[in-house]
């Protein structure tokens, strides 16, 4: 063979051995594209449920970078109104004044109008410096509104303890002091003047009776006689009973009531009771006229077997000062002349006796706004 013929077929066998080698890597580069795409499409469905994960929490998740520019938010944050951010340095300042809990910072924010939220802050780092943080909101609007309601329980048990071994101590020397009273005023007959002062030590006795039997509330259980009713007529009636007494004190009033009748289950004449007393606070309160509003709706839960109903009483008086929002359904706490500060506190018994609770609601500028949560069996 010659030297060209030679060279040819070396030639020809470099080409060979370079197609050959142009094979293995055109399937090796398709096949790592192909496991590239496998798990590109694997990161997106782990993207994917880890999204379905954060969404379908109940909580609202915020992610921020070290600046607090929000880089990942779920659904119920966005229904919240917290994905734009704004709320990220009210959550810093709650978090701070809150406790640490393992890596996370805890506190409670008060959000708009009543919601009070717990709000859960972790540092993220980033090759050991800081780096992001991931906020967690919770809804703990509920569980504050029975944690205060726990709190006045505990207060009407002591109060009532104490009230009950007060009466048993005063009524023994007061009934005595009744009796010679009486005794005494058949000595005086025809004496005006010192009948007259006779007069005022009686109705002394009368006042001290009347505090210790008021006391005397608390120290019996409210125990409801439930019946099934229709609380929406309740209201309707309480509205029209008291018609009368808005009319004189030029009241208007302003009710929102279902189309239909509202069937629950609960003690009837305690709720009118309730009622009655939030109407009488809101007369009280507006002594030159004003507006009253009633609300009554229902809260169900996932079975429509039980559910809350709720009624919102409103008044347009002074409203209560934050001085005394944590007293006012404190027993014998009032700020009117003459009053027995009575009325709201019974209303909380009776509240609590069916399950449920009353709460000072913010009412804004002006006026006061209470709402009575009732969990009871509901039929509609």
């Amino acid at each position: 063979m010659s030297l060209a013929g030679d060279n040819l077929a070396k030639l020809k066998e470099a080409f060979e051995t370079l197609n050959r080698s142009t094979e293995k890597l055109t399937g090796a580069y398709e096949s790592l594209q192909g496991e590239t795409a496998g798990l590109r499409l694997k990161l997106a469905e782990s993207g994917e449920f880890l999204r379905d994960i954060i969404d379908g929490l109940s909580s609202s998740v915020i992610v921020t970078d070290i600046e607090g520019r929000v880089i990942l938010h779920n659904a119920p944050a966005v229904k919240r109104g917290f994905d734009k951010g704004d709320r990220i340095p009210a959550w810093l300042a709650a978090v701070g004044e809150g406790v640490r809990i393992g890596k996370r910072r805890v506190g409670e924010w008060k959000g708009a109008g009543d919601e009070v939220f717990e709000i859960s802050m972790t540092q993220l780092s980033s090759g050991g410096e800081p780096g992001g943080r991931i906020f967690v909101a919770d809804d703990v609007t509920e569980l504050s509104r029975l944690k205060k309601q726990a709190v006045r329980a505990e207060k009407l048990r002591v109060l009532g303890e104490m009230a009950a071994g007060l009466a048993h101590e005063i009524r023994n020397p007061l009934g005595g002091m009744e009796l010679f009273a009486s005794i005494l005023r058949r000595e005086l007959e025809g004496d005006d003047e010192k009948l007259r002062l006779l007069k005022h030590i009686s109705y002394g006795i009368q006042s001290v009776n009347n505090v210790i039997g008021n006391a005397l509330l608390f120290t019996k259980e409210i125990i409801p006689s439930r019946k099934e009713f229709d609380i929406k007529k309740l209201v309707e009636d309480v509205l029209e009973f008291t018609g009368a007494v808005f009319e004189k004190s030029r009241i208007a009033v302003k009710a929102i009531l279902p189309d239909n009748p509202l069937l629950v289950t609960a003690d009837e004449g305690l709720i009118r009771q309730l009622l009655l007393n939030l109407v009488r606070n809101a007369v009280q309160v507006m002594p030159g006229g004003g507006e009253f509003g009633v609300r009554l709706t229902v809260a169900e839960n996932a079975d429509n077997q039980k559910g809350a109903v709720e009624i919102v009483v409103s008044d347009t008086g002074p409203g209560v000062p934050a001085r005394i929002r944590e007293r006012i359904f404190d027993p014998f706490f009032t700020t009117k002349d003459g009053g027995a500060g009575l009325g709201l506190a019974i209303a909380s018994q009776i509240a609590q006796a069916h399950g449920g609770y009353i709460d000072l609601l913010d009412s804004g500028e002006s006026g006061a706004k209470f709402m009575i949560s009732l969990p009871v069996e509901i039929k509609i």
